[in-house]
């Protein structure tokens, strides 16, 4: 049988079919319902969305499989006659491969790890065992396979994610309107915001939202969608800085990083390229007005981003860059010029500015934490110093993380301790900090995996990722949608670096996966 007549056979012809609406209302369901999911407010946050995720993706698997032997047993018979091995991983794209892979190295860690109950189920951690990153895997399938993509879902979610921001903005100004913090001490209250809990968890979604609406706005043409992803941008904007948490510049440096190697190779990209830093510094400056005027009633900036809202020529900065903006539109609009390419000529030399940025860093690493000379850094060497200290105990935690997987047997090493073992792991040897914590994770999702499942399970992980991110940028001049999925999936794959892997926002980064990988896309 021929490849094309198995991808005749496994698609279907039909726009709309049942299959492709009960995919539908589950990328609905996930998009839409995940992060508004709430029962008992952030008591039972992580358990609550946990079940809600759970439950969703097994009842999709189930009536999946019940239509495929009734309604659709037609269609499934004849897919299982003409069922060749070779066919079907004919038809697997690279990320595809990687992701059966990295399901697969951790099914083998599950079953060999000395944990074997806790790696299936993951309850001696955040759940995310065996049980959890075999439903990623399949709703990743399912979702690639049997859905229809349609752009009004990407709206929907964009939608909802502007919901959780709105309601993330009121929790800075401790309104807390649907008071899901009238239970909770008052030691605890700043660290918890909208519907989905801690802020690190909060941001990582906002930073999701932030780059799905920011690439919109800069690749819409249809006027009153342009208002909307603009708006759209300026709330996410808010919203992110007021999560008040680290990890939301570490998704805001690689959208505005890396969204000019896609826009820089027109006029109208680097135009909307300066609208877009011209209104994030509008945002950190009116942040800065509000924190000034109404700082009692605030919860106020205590992360990284005082150092942009402290800088005092900081409305300087905005005036000049709006002022520019309007000039090369003016400019623009007398020339009555059309849209002009400019080729690679502007991307490459942004990227050689990247170079040299990151050359930068790495020098002031060396002399801040080899040279010794932490004194001339001021306040900023609390972020580039790394010591035990750093990132809230961060340092600490990933000292220790390196020092367990490296006293790991050769084994252990590539296929990891067990999904979701972390804590048993390393808290034995952190029992007795200084900081009387308790650390079941990593705080970084990739170390975090490198002990769980092992360099191999780490390595086909990064490679799908790295995969289906390459695959999204093929549809660059087809589908701008997908695109802004894409860097949604970089910022939270950089944010990810020091934040942990939990299923109340990971499960969103799943189905964005799905949807950029949809079948349907290359049909249109």
């Amino acid at each position: 049988m021929s490849t094309n007549s198995y991808k005749n056979v496994e698609r279907t012809d039909e726009k709309r079919d049942l299959l492709s609406i009960l995919l539908g209302i589950y990328v609905i369901s996930i998009g839409v319902g995940l992060p508004l999911a709430v029962r008992d407010r952030y008591f039972d946050i992580l358990l609550f969305k946990y079940y809600y995720f759970c439950f969703c993706t097994i009842l999709m698997v189930v009536l999946l499989v019940g239509y495929s032997f009734t309604i659709g047993f037609k269609r499934t018979a004849l897919y299982l006659k003409n069922f060749t091995l070779k066919a079907f991983l004919k038809n697997l794209k690279v990320q595809d491969y990687f992701v059966l892979i990295y399901l697969f190295i951790a099914i083998i860690s599950t079953v060999t790890s000395d944990y074997l109950y806790e790696s299936f189920w993951g309850n001696e951690g955040r759940y995310t065992g065996l049980f959890l990153i075999t439903q990623y895997v399949v709703a990743y399938f399912c979702i690639s396979r049997f859905w229809n993509y349609k752009r009004w879902y990407i709206d929907l979610i964009l939608a909802t994610g502007i919901f959780v921001c709105l309601f993330g903005i009121t929790d800075y100004f401790n309104l807390d309107i649907f008071r899901f913090k009238v239970a909770m001490i008052a030691e605890q209250r700043p660290i918890f915001t909208s519907t989905l809990g801690n802020i690190n968890t909060y941001t990582a979604y906002v930073g999701l939202i932030t780059a799905i609406a920011t690439v919109l706005f800069t690749t819409e043409e249809r006027f009153k969608y342009k208002i909307w992803y603009f708006a759209c941008m300026v709330i996410s904007f808010f919203a992110i800085i007021m999560g008040v948490s680290d990890n939301a510049y570490l998704s805001l440096a690689a959208l505005f990083g890396f969204l000019p190697l896609y826009l820089f190779k027109s006029k109208k990209g680097i135009q909307r390229y300066l609208i877009l830093l011209a209104t994030f510094f509008t945002v950190t400056q009116c942040i800065e007005w509000i924190n000034t005027c109404f700082g009692d009633k605030v919860l106020g900036i205590n992360s990284a981003f005082n150092l942009v809202i402290g800088f005092g020529g900081l409305h300087f900065l905005v005036i000049t860059m709006w002022a520019v903006v309007l000039f090369l539109y003016i400019i623009g609009y007398k020339r009555k010029a059309g849209v002009k390419e400019y080729g690679n000529t502007f991307r490459y030399v942004w990227l050689g500015m990247i170079g040299l940025v990151l050359i930068a860093i790495l020098y002031v690493f060396f002399d801040c934490n080899v040279a010794g000379n932490v004194e001339k850094y001021g306040n900023l060497s609390n972020y580039i110093l790394f010591n035990d200290e750093w990132g809230t105990h961060r340092g600490y935690i990933w000292r220790n993380t390196m020092e367990c997987y490296l006293k790991l047997s050769t084994w252990k090493k590539i296929i990891g301790f067990g999904p979701e073992t972390f804590g048993i792991l390393v808290m034995r040897k952190t029992a007795n900090n200084p900081y009387h914590e308790l650390f079941d994770s990593a705080h970084n999702e990739y170390l975090h995996t490198l002990v769980t499942v092992g360099i191999a399970g780490l390595t086909a992980y990064l490679i799908f990722i790295f995969s289906y991110i390459k695959k999204c940028f093929s549809y660059k001049k087809k589908d701008p949608y997908i695109i802004a999925i894409a860097f949604g999936v970089i910022c939270y794959s950089v944010q990810a670096f020091v934040n942990l892997n939990l299923p109340i926002t990971t499960p969103i980064l799943w189905l964005l996966l799905g949807i950029g990988s949809a079948r349907s896309i290359e049909e249109q």
